[in-house]
């Protein structure tokens, strides 16, 4: 009886270590309640789960309260957050914000816009991020075009109209006026229908040694001004650097400043006017214009030197009267309108001297006539 007892007992256990080995099967319809007698879904859990490995939804999840993630949260596909709205206005809006100190707090945007802002570049040329930074509304996408007056814009700025700062305007590279962007130029400056390609006006300027322009360089190469006449080819004014000049008229070089100090000036074909480099003038005619002329010779009140004193005077002075002295001219070089004027008061002084002794010759002719009529009569 023993021994059935013994074989029954062994039975029992080998049949339940088999039973715990095998699955647990639901029914199809049948729901799973721990912790519950009417579970409501498949697996209704009253209270905490665990679970140590991984967790396979191939549906869908859904949380009826919180949601805590201790690791990372990583999504394959979509996330989708139906129940958050589109944000418009952030200026409306307000955020969380946990401080120093652990609290959570709601701050509002436009307390915000003073350190917090985005870089966010990725439809740029199409719809770009604006910022506000500190003293600023600015995007950090460096393809973006602004167009004011114009929905096509082709450059980072483009204004359909005009545009006034009260400011400096600089330009990096290169400005154009009237006409498209010119990279060998520094300032380009093309004029339709207008005055003047260039007015510049220091009306009003009250600062000392002001300037309508001013140029500054540093290769001896370079070309400080030229202007040419695209109608002609030809050039009418060039300045360069080394200080030669040059004026054309359209015909001829009319005007030439070289770097040896020679001027030349010409009336179309003709020189008229010439300074060769070692300081030699060429003219036709020059003319001296002068307020004073040595007429006050002949007036009846002017003294003429006499002789003997002009004697004297030339032995002490070695020059005549009112006239400079070798090395005065020397020194400072002679007027050629003053000294016309001294050299006319000479020679008129001459003249009176010449009628002086014409009237003495005369008289002593005169006596002498007389002297040889005497003699003749003494001798008849």
């Amino acid at each position: 009886m023993k021994k059935v007892n013994l074989l029954l007992s062994l039975c029992s256990v080998f049949v339940f270590n088999g039973l715990l080995g095998q699955e647990n099967v639901i029914s199809e319809n049948g729901n799973v309640g721990l912790g519950t007698t009417t579970p409501t879904a498949r697996l209704t859990v009253a209270g905490s789960a665990r679970i140590d490995s991984s967790l396979v939804v191939n549906d869908s999840v859904t949380i009826a309260a919180n949601a805590r993630v201790e690791d990372d949260l990583r999504i394959g596909g979509n996330l989708y957050l139906p129940n958050v709205r589109e944000v418009n206005q952030l200026s409306n809006e307000t955020i969380l914000v946990k401080g120093p100190n652990g609290i959570t707090q709601a701050l509002s945007f436009s307390k915000m816009t003073d350190f917090v802002y985005s870089r966010s570049c990725d439809l740029v040329g199409v719809n770009p991020t604006w910022n506000n930074g500190p003293d600023k509304l600015y995007t950090a996408c460096t393809g973006v075009r602004v167009g004011i007056g114009t929905d096509n814009p082709a450059f980072n700025l483009d204004v359909m109209g005009d545009a006034k700062t009260l400011g400096h305007l600089w330009a990096h590279q290169s400005l154009s006026v009237g006409a498209g962007l010119n990279m060998f130029t520094k300032f380009y400056v093309v004029n339709g229908n207008r005055t003047a390609a260039i007015h510049a006006n220091t009306v009003g300027n009250t600062k000392p040694y002001q300037r309508l322009m001013f140029f500054e360089y540093d290769n001896p190469d370079t070309k400080i001004i030229e202007v040419i006449n695209t109608a002609t080819n030809r050039t009418p004014f060039k300045l360069y650097a080394d200080g030669q000049m040059e004026i054309d008229n359209g015909v001829t070089k009319i005007f030439h400043l070289g770097t040896d100090g020679m001027l030349s000036i010409r009336n179309n074909s003709i020189e008229t006017f010439r300074v060769e480099a070692h300081g030699l003038v060429r003219a036709r005619k020059i003319r001296v214009d002068s307020e004073t002329w040595p007429d006050y010779v002949f007036e009846k009140d002017y003294r003429l030197l006499p002789l003997s004193e002009l004697e004297t005077f030339l032995i002490q002075n070695k020059h005549l009267p009112s006239v400079p002295s070798e090395q005065e001219i020397k020194a400072e070089g002679i007027d050629l309108g003053e000294m016309q004027v001294k050299m006319m008061e000479k020679i008129e002084e001459l003249t009176l001297y010449l009628i002086q002794q014409n009237k003495t010759l005369a008289q002593q002719q005169e006596e002498i006539q007389k002297l040889k009529a005497e003699l003749q009569l003494l001798k008849d």
